[in-house]
Parts: C-alpha cells; structure tokens; sequence
C-alpha cells in the first residue's frame, strides 16, 4: 500500500481543481486506507479516477452519485486495460471504496499524469552541518555560559562594593562574623542566589552529545524493564517448552495406539482403489452394451414403424377402389372408340356400294347388339 498516494494527489492540485467542483471537505492522509462512509469514499474515488484520468489527456466523463457503479468501475479499467496496465484483482472491491485496490489505481493513474505533465521527482537535499561549524556552535553556546556567570559575579561583586566601601573596618568585621555563622545560615544563602546562577540552554537536535545522552536514558529504561520482563519471558519459555514436551510425549503415545489403525486403513484404502478399479472396467462394459443395446432399439422401431405403414397400406382398399374406376372408365372409353370406328366403317363402306351397305348395316347393327 503506497502512502504517498494523497501527496501525489496535492502535487497534481486537487485541492483547487477537484475537490471544490464535487464540494468535498478536506481529505485526510489516510481517507482512502480506512472505512468511514462506502457511499461517499466511492463517489470520491471514481471522482478522482476520473479527474486523473482527464490529466492524462484522454476524455473522460464526470461520474454522479446517481450513476452505476458497476459501469463506472468498468470504464476505468477500460481504461487502465487500454494502457497495458495490469489488474489482477476482482472489481468488486473497488465498490468499497478503499483499501490496497482503490490505492493501487489511484496511484497508477497519478503517475500516469505525472508523465503526461513531464513531472520529475528529484533527489531531497539534506543539510548537514559541517562538524566545524558544530563545535563553533558549542563553543559559542560555552562562551555565553560564561559571560552569563562573569555578569551574575560582577553584580553581587560590584553590590558588596556598594554597601561596603564607606566603612571597609565593618567590612572586614561582616567578613569576620559570617565566618563564624552556622551552615543553616550558609545553606539559606545559597538557597537564595541559586535561582540567579540556573542556565537555560536550548536544546539542539543536531547536537550529538543531546543524542548520545537520549540514547543512554532509552538504555537505561530498556535494561531497566528487562528486569521485570526478563524473567516474565523466561517463565512463559519454561512454560512452553513443558508443554511442548507434554504434547510431543502424547503424539507419540497416540501413533503407537493409532499405528495398527492406520495400517488397516491403508488397506481398506487399497481395497477401495481395486473395487473402484473394477467398478471402472465394469461400468464401461455395460455402457458399451448399454450402447448397443440402444442401438437394437432403435433399429426394431424402425422395422415396427415399416411393419405398420405396410399393415395401414394393405388394408387400405382406396387404391383398389381407384383401380376399379380406372377399369370402368377404360371399358367405357374403348366402347365409345368402337362405336367411332364402326360409324367410320359404315360411311366408307356406303360410300362404294349401297348392296354392302345393307349388309354391314347389319353387320354393325350386330355388333351394336353384341357389344351394348
């Protein structure tokens, strides 16, 4: 997860272009890691994609809270596939509108603009002090200790000089009985002129002796706690490893009461392989009869089906009625062709001689008779 995604964000000013056309408040570092409101961070997010992806100089519709987001997220990684980048994660977490994904396409997007921006990170600049101008500023800090100590000596050196150069005989006497006072009276004083005397140095973090003298009380502190701790961890080691000891004790116990188990349920394992091996071999037989078997079947429907349209056609007497008609109309037609002929025979015949006239008149007249 790359933290630097809402830095990106404000180099490429989203503060000023995006967030006060979509009204949004200002947004934490750490908006799109954590769940706070799905509707809105999803809003937030595909607004944002969006933007990003206008940055890189490609149009891009500016999605509402109205809209499926469904068919946003597959526009945006319409886009990121049209860019050979690769998205090996499913598209529904990005509904969420957070997590690893949603900074994943954030943070391809934002360096996909930087590119189009011809943007180019360059390397920090630390300013390390020289180790002369260090011990300048330690020897600086030093002389201003000292200064500050000669001013405080020379006031209570030049008050005493007030109060005492009229009559330096009671000096020497003040001298004389403030030697003789008790320590009580020592101690007040002191007491009294130390809060003049206090230095206030501010602390450099620069300093290496302020850093050596940090370490050395994390030290102590840690050394400290591994005292306590030490033997609280030693205790739980001891702990554990009993109890390690106990379990490995009753693992062993229960594979020697398991072993004759086991070995028997390797055989019935083995016995199942084989009976599912011939259960196999079995199985294909029969789908092969079953096979042949259906093929038999449908061989005898089809002879059935063959068998009764021949039972329907014999029993069918139509053709044979038509048969019948045919016959009739035969005989009637070859009746009628006679009787043209024998018409046509009787005019020739009139036509040669009126004697056989007579005669095939009665001849046909006969054969009239004979055929009607």
């Amino acid at each position: 997860m790359d933290l630097n995604v809402m830095d990106k964000l404000r180099l490429l000013k989203i503060d000023t272009e995006l967030r006060p056309q979509i009204k949004m408040k200002p947004m934490s570092r750490y908006y799109f890691l954590t769940t706070t409101n799905p509707v809105e961070q999803f809003f937030v997010f595909a607004s944002t994609a969006a933007w990003l992806i206008r940055k890189t100089g490609q149009e891009f519709e500016q999605p509402n809270e109205e809209d499926d987001p469904n068919a946003t997220i597959a526009s945006i990684l319409d886009v990121l596939r049209e860019r050979e980048i690769t998205v090996d994660f499913s598209s529904h977490k990005l509904k969420q509108g957070y997590g690893d994904q949603v900074c994943y396409i954030l943070n391809v997007l934002a360096d996909e603009a930087f590119k189009k921006e011809n943007f180019e990170w360059e390397k920090p600049i630390i300013d390390i002090p020289d180790p002369e101008e260090l011990s300048d500023d330690v020897d600086q800090i030093e002389d201003e200790t000292e200064i500050f100590l000669d001013k405080i000596e020379e006031e209570m050196i030049g008050h005493s000089d007030d109060s005492g150069d009229e009559n330096k005989e009671e000096k020497e006497s003040m001298k004389s009985v403030t030697m003789v006072h008790d320590w009580e009276e020592w101690k007040l004083e002191l007491e009294r002129v130390a809060p003049a005397l206090r230095l206030k140095i501010s602390a450099d973090g620069r300093d290496w002796r302020a850093r050596l003298s940090q370490m050395e009380t994390y030290k102590n502190e840690l050394l400290e706690r591994l005292k306590t701790t030490g033997s609280q961890l030693n205790k739980v080691h001891n702990n554990i490893s009993s109890v390690m000891d106990k379990v490995s004790a009753r693992e062993n116990i229960l594979n020697e009461q398991f072993e004759p188990l086991v070995k028997e349920y390797g055989s019935l394992l083995n016995e199942l392989k084989k009976a599912t091996d011939e259960y196999k071999e079995v199985s294909a037989g029969v789908t092969e009869r079953q096979e042949k078997l259906n093929e038999v079947t449908a061989k005898v429907e089809n002879i059935k089906q063959r068998t009764e349209q021949k039972g329907s056609s014999m029993n069918d007497t139509s053709p044979l009625l038509s048969a019948k008609k045919a016959v009739e109309t035969l005989k009637k037609d070859i009746q009628e062709l006679d009787f043209q002929i024998i018409v046509l025979l009787w005019l020739l015949i009139s036509k040669e001689s009126p004697k056989s006239n007579i005669f095939l008149t009665n001849t046909e007249t006969g054969i009239l008779n004979k055929e009607y």
